[in-house]
């Protein structure tokens, strides 16, 4: 049996994710497909507009057979920890074939090649890397500068978040010596930072942005599939957006210390300088983002400090491979594949947290942060309800 691995946020799961799916199993010749999945919060340093569970069960409905939840520690960072976790994780269960992504550029070959570079970090290339940083460059925009001097030639990486996010795919396949075979499908009709709908394939961008203004689901309809608006109908009282998060982040910060906001991922520079007096100076999440970024600190990194401040996420929770393959759902394909997982795997699976016992403090760090995440997220809805990590059960779909 050949085996799709799909690394996603699905927030929320449309008609282009369904288009990629297709299309991905159909280029890997792949049998089966299993799914990385954020859970509660999310690379760009936002919530899911929807539980993991949900949007697990609409993954399955659209033809994922397998969901595992891609730890807190990593969904919610750049994209190069993004990346590393979801790869580490696919490696981990030892009967992937191929991963495939999204991309705006669509030719596998740019990817590999930056890949393989960032990976190996040539003394040349690291040497045009620092020069840059050390002009004041923002990270990605220096590496961009780096590559094109060093390959004598327009790179791939830009601005648009899938290529990036291949890129960084490509660089773990290599630097974990990975087996994985890496294929690209380009995005159709609509980009990624898309506001507005563009019919049947709309961004999820354009998609969350059309609900949260209005609440009208009939809006959406034509670029989400039946399952995903069902479930938006279902759940239209327990929808979440980022700004249902502001009091809570207010209070966190303006209880913490100077200290303790300095161990937290991200901050560094004197950075929790700033942060305090913003937040002491501010009434909206929006104004304290704009009032704390700089040239070196954009607005999306702003945003996922924010969010760890939150989560209470510390500079040393990162640096750690996976220690766990947490199920969210499957169907009988799935089941199959779990048992073939359990025999494979270099790390334990879980399909029962209540069974789950952390191996060590790095494990019980991970799984706390995963638990802290869902109750924090609860808050924010009308069931406010605790706990539901150790009470609700995977999704299956028979």
């Amino acid at each position: 049996m050949k085996t799709l691995g799909i690394i996603t946020e699905y927030n929320p799961f449309h008609n282009g994710h369904k288009y990629h799916l297709e299309k991905s199993k159909e280029i890997s010749n792949s049998d089966a497909i299993i799914c990385v999945m954020s859970g509660h919060f999310l690379q760009r340093g936002t919530p899911a507009i929807m539980d993991k569970w949900t949007r697990t069960r609409n993954a399955i409905e659209n033809g994922v057979d397998l969901v595992i939840e891609l730890p807190t520690v990593y969904s919610m960072n750049s994209a190069e920890f993004f990346a590393k976790g979801s790869v580490e994780i696919l490696n981990s269960l030892n009967i992937v074939n191929t991963l495939s992504f999204g991309s705006e550029n669509g030719n596998i070959e740019p990817f590999l090649k930056t890949g393989k570079i960032f990976s190996d970090e040539p003394k040349e290339f690291k040497s045009l890397l620092k020069k840059h940083l050390s002009d004041g460059i923002v990270f990605p925009k220096a590496r961009e500068l780096a590559l094109k001097e060093y390959l004598e030639e327009n790179s791939v990486i830009n601005s648009k978040p899938n290529n990036i996010l291949g890129i960084e795919y490509s660089k773990a396949i290599f630097s974990t010596s990975s087996n994985i075979e890496l294929k690209t499908i380009t995005r159709t009709s609509n980009d990624y930072h898309d506001n507005t709908l563009t019919g049947n394939i709309s961004s999820a961008t354009a998609i969350r942005n059309t609900i949260k203004s209005n609440m009208n689901f009939n809006d959406i309809k034509n670029s989400i599939p039946k399952s995903t608006y069902d479930s938006f109908v279902k759940n239209k009282d327990d929808l979440v957006f980022r700004d249902d998060f502001e009091d809570l982040i207010f209070y966190k910060i303006r209880s913490m210390n100077l200290t303790e906001l300095k161990n937290i991922h991200d901050i560094t520079e004197g950075l929790e300088n700033r942060i305090k007096k913003a937040a002491l100076e501010t009434e909206t999440l929006e104004e304290l983002i704009l009032k704390i970024k700089t040239k070196r600190y954009t607005y999306t990194r702003i945003q996922r400090i924010l969010f760890k401040i939150l989560l209470d996420i510390k500079k040393d929770n990162i640096y750690h491979s996976p220690r766990y393959i947490r199920v969210l759902g499957f169907n009988k394909k799935g089941q199959n594949l779990i048992k073939q997982i359990n025999e494979k795997s270099d790390i334990p699976v879980i399909t029962n947290l209540k069974n789950y016992i952390p191996q060590d403090e790095i494990s019980k760090m991970m799984i706390d942060t995963d638990i802290r995440a869902t109750n924090i997220y609860q808050i924010i809805k009308n069931k406010k309800t605790g706990n539901l990590d150790y009470l609700n059960k995977p999704v299956i779909i028979k």
